[in-house]
């Protein structure tokens, strides 16, 4: 008895040691389960069968190894039901049967949702396969044939491709030629399922024009019907190819074995990318990126807080994304099935708040007056003499005369780094500091101001700005504190202080009388007339960069400053880089 007991309890054991960790493997059984009924109870019986699959094949890529083979094929068989019952696709249905019953021969269909033509699509596979779905999927296709030669007989225009057949998510490429004369071509289609009809403009290319129905017209299995309508320069039809009421048919299948269309001479456009959404609350699963709950018209910042398909747009609000027929088309640089997605930098609609920049500026000051170096013009105009060359400071009275036209004169250079904020989509408050070189001797013990502080407010033209790769033009206002140098090579006459009072006055009166040998008066010499502005400002201004990225751009600037206390005019162009984050 006890050796009868021991042996029981031995296989017990070695039972137990190799079936564990096969039961241990798959840790997203629970979980799977729930995002399979999800799909079912929740989206497919809400007849939303696009959502339905996409959670279906989201979970079984999510499952990985961790999920059983039961559970697998279990997920498989309702994405046949979602196609084959729910979409009309017996092929796309036989597919993923196929796959259900590989990952488990065992697994049974829900007859309660399946279709009859979708229970005889399972059942002909009997766990091998078989000829079934190909001959529905050939009975299918000959009507819209037929249907197809009753359009082409309405209009005169020439079509290509011939093929009436093409596998879902491809474009579809229409190259039409007339023997009327034509100035616009426009393709009409509507998709199947959508009650909707939708437009693409062709291009002229050569004798042809061209246009392409974009991937989403294919997604679902079935027909796609579509028209082209020809017009003259006046905008009159000139010719068709089919009608609105008797449109050319297209059929879509996910398993056909028709040669994809293109354009004559030309490879097939790739297929596009099925959607596939990862379940967000599934163990081990990663989303392509965030998405928000925000829907259509709701205020945002990021297209990061908006739902899937929707955009954060240049108004601040959730919208579509803008469409489009080229990448030129798209401030992210990529259009995809006619719509602006990916790209570069930040998100369609998304744009960078903070923006640094480095810039180096020049100033052009503009001087002018008469009797520059006078003890009047050194007191209350800004201006200060020294002999040229050096930093002795002329402090006596000048035989008048001694004048500067007005005009401009090179000025301080500046080296600055600044600051900007968005705080709308087309207005930022911005910060420059930075140090100016170029500056003349001291004076009366007050040297000269390296320091440049300014503040600024900026107003951006366009919509979407700062999302956009290209010219961003601006105006902008401020001010800051600032001391700007200018110099200008002058003559000037002294008057000696050594004369007597009487010829020293008439001297600095401008008396010719005294402008002889025995005083040296019209003994000029050349000094160094430098005029010194500021040392605060107001400036007003604007300029344009060029962003080679979203968040790189080079910038030109220019600033129109008026000095104080010590005024005058001063123009300031800069050249610099800005980076956004």
């Amino acid at each position: 008895m006890y050796r009868r007991l021991s042996i029981r309890l031995l296989c017990l054991a070695l039972f137990t040691f190799f079936t564990l960790p096969a039961f241990a493997q798959y840790t997203r059984d629970n979980a799977a389960s729930k995002k399979i009924d999800e799909a079912i109870n929740e989206h497919y019986l809400a007849t939303d069968f696009e959502k339905a699959e996409q959670v279906l094949t989201g979970t079984i890529n999510a499952c990985g190894d961790k999920c059983s083979p039961p559970v697998i094929a279990k997920a498989w068989m309702y994405v046949g039901i979602v196609r084959g019952s729910g979409k009309n696709d017996q092929a796309g249905a036989k597919d993923a049967f196929q796959k259900a019953l590989a990952s488990d021969p065992a697994v049974k269909l829900d007859s309660q949702l399946a279709t009859p033509e979708t229970q005889k699509t399972f059942n002909d596979l009997g766990g091998a396969g078989g000829a079934g779905a190909g001959a529905a999927a050939a009975v299918a296709v000959a009507p819209a044939a037929a249907a197809n030669e009753d359009a082409n007989d309405k209009g005169g225009l020439k079509c290509t491709p011939d093929v009436r057949e093409l596998q879902t998510l491809r474009p579809l490429p229409l190259e039409c030629t007339s023997d009327e004369e034509v100035a616009s071509m426009e393709i009409r289609y509507k998709s199947f399922g959508s009650e909707e009809w939708k437009s693409v403009k062709m291009k002229k290319v050569g004798d042809a024009f061209r246009g392409e129905v974009p991937c989403e017209a294919t997604s679902t299995a079935g027909t796609l019907k579509l028209f082209v309508r020809a017009k003259d320069a006046s905008g009159e039809s000139v010719d068709s190819f089919g009608s609105k009421a008797k449109p050319v048919e297209f059929m879509s299948s996910e398993n056909t074995t028709a040669t994809p269309p293109s354009y004559p001479g030309e490879a097939a456009p790739a297929r596009c990318m099925a959607k596939e959404e990862c379940p967000p609350d599934f163990p081990g699963c990663q989303n392509s990126g965030p998405h928000g709950n925000k829907g259509w018209g709701v205020a945002c910042e990021s297209s990061n807080e908006c739902k899937v398909g929707l955009q954060c747009g240049s108004e601040g609000t959730c919208e579509a994304p803008p469409s489009c027929e080229s990448n030129a088309d798209c401030a992210s640089g990529t259009c995809v099935d006619n719509k602006c997605t990916g790209g570069e930098g930040p998100s369609p609609g998304g744009y960078k708040k903070n923006w640094v920049g480095l810039h180096f500026a020049q100033d052009i000051a503009i001087i002018g007056g008469t009797d520059v170096c006078s003890a009047a013009s050194r007191a209350n105009d800004g201006y200060a003499c020294f002999d040229e060359g050096t930093e002795n400071a002329y402090t006596g009275n000048p035989f008048p005369g001694a004048g500067i036209s007005t005009g401009t004169v090179i000025a301080t250079r500046r080296l600055m780094l600044s600051f900007d904020r968005a705080v709308t989509r087309n207005i930022t408050l911005g910060a420059r500091v930075g140090f100016a070189f170029g500056g003349g001797p001291p004076v009366n013990g007050k040297s000269f101001l390296p320091f440049h502080g300014e503040l600024r407010l900026a107003y951006w033209f366009g919509k979407g700005v700062f999302a956009k790769k290209g010219f961003r033009p601006y105006i902008h206002a401020g001010g800051g504190i600032a001391q700007v140098d200018g110099k200008v090579k002058v003559r000037v006459a002294d008057c000696p202080e050594s004369l007597d009072n009487e010829t020293y006055n008439k001297c600095i009166a401008g008396d010719q009388s005294v402008a002889n040998e025995d005083y040296n008066v019209t003994v000029s010499r050349p000094m160094d007339v430098w005029r010194k502005m500021g040392q605060g400002f107001f400036d007003a201004g604007g300029g344009v960069v060029y962003a080679f990225t979203p968040q790189i751009g080079a910038q030109l600037n220019l600033n129109l400053m008026y000095m104080l206390p010590s005024s005058g005019m001063v123009i300031q162009p800069s050249i610099g880089v800005q980076y956004g984050f």
